[in-house]
């Protein structure tokens, strides 16, 4: 199911999206019905292009390529008709968004990015999007994430004894102060990186195979990165790293450089949040996770009274 972005990621999502020009035949193409509603070929194009280019530069076989883009259609087909789905529901329940309430989202994006009015409908336009389908975009991310509330929200419920067992079972993730010395491995292929991920596995020298397959600038120094804390790093490899003890590595990590397995050579140890320090932190992240939960089971649940027939 596609995400229910906030209006600066779906930006920093657009900056990569460059579609290609199409017959109108083409676009007219359905691809997909869901209920009223209907799907086109054009608008499948436009979600799976920026992943269309990573795909030609990763040196991949023409039959590893096809299939790679098989699946990616399938998927982001997925996610069309779920959007549809939840676009649909949303009239139902009379969810309108104004105007204004668009121009202040736009208005977020350019203070957080400092970009002028013009800059950013320049950056827009060299995507191939005019401001009105931007505009549009912005519109229904609001309405879904009004509908979100509607439909789950108040659904959900996080009990002190649940952030409890949560900051127990997970207190290294709440780590002040703590330092990281580290080394990674970073590579384009997922498989080879996985089979690289069985060798540490096996106690296999970290540096040694950094050395040898890593493609990242200090691979030859055995992967050395250097001295952080885990503010120096977005939410998803942070989470990671957080568990390392010293001499450990972390799973393959997706990141926008490539997959990479990051090694604690060293850990300089800081302090610990109190519960009562991290309970406002645990109780988002637990709700948040019990939101999306909800929301799969109540889309599930819209798909199966739906009428969805795919002409792929």
């Amino acid at each position: 199911m596609k995400k229910m972005t906030n209006p600066l990621i779906s930006f920093l999502i657009l900056m990569g999206l460059l579609a290609p020009a199409l017959p109108a035949e083409t676009l007219d193409r359905i691809v997909a019905i869901v209920d009223s509603d209907i799907i086109t070929l054009g608008q499948l194009m436009k979600e799976t292009e920026p992943y269309k280019k990573n795909m030609e530069s990763s040196g991949y076989s023409d039959e590893k390529k096809k299939a790679l883009t098989d699946e990616l259609n399938r998927k982001l087909l997925g996610s069309l008709i779920d959007q549809s789905l939840t676009q649909q529901e949303a009239k139902k329940y009379n969810i309108e968004i104004s105007e204004m309430e668009i121009d202040g989202a736009i208005e977020n994006v350019r203070r957080i990015k400092s970009l002028s009015r013009e800059d950013l409908e320049k950056a827009i336009g060299q995507e191939g999007l005019t401001y009105k389908e931007y505009r549009e975009t912005i519109r229904k991310q609001i309405l879904q994430a009004r509908l979100i509330n509607f439909a789950v929200k108040s659904k959900v419920v996080i009990t002190e004894a649940e952030i409890k067992r949560h900051y127990e079972a997970n207190i290294e993730k709440y780590a002040v102060n703590r330092k990281y010395h580290l080394k990674n491995i970073l590579m384009n292929d997922k498989a080879k990186m996985d089979e690289i991920k069985i060798r540490l596995d096996n106690k296999e020298d970290f540096s040694a195979l950094a050395k040898q397959y890593s493609m990242a600038p200090n691979a030859s120094d055995g992967g050395n990165l250097g001295v952080f804390d885990l503010g120096s790093f977005s939410a998803g490899i942070k989470d990671s790293i957080a568990l390392l003890k010293k001499g450990e590595h972390t799973e393959v990590i997706r990141t926008t450089q490539g997959f990479q397995i990051f090694y604690a050579q060293d850990v300089e140890q800081g302090s610990t949040k109190t519960f009562e320090q991290a309970r406002d932190e645990i109780h988002e992240a637990l709700y948040q996770e019990q939101v999306k939960a909800k929301f799969d089971t109540w889309l599930e649940s819209l798909k199966k009274k739906a009428h969805i027939k795919i002409l792929l």
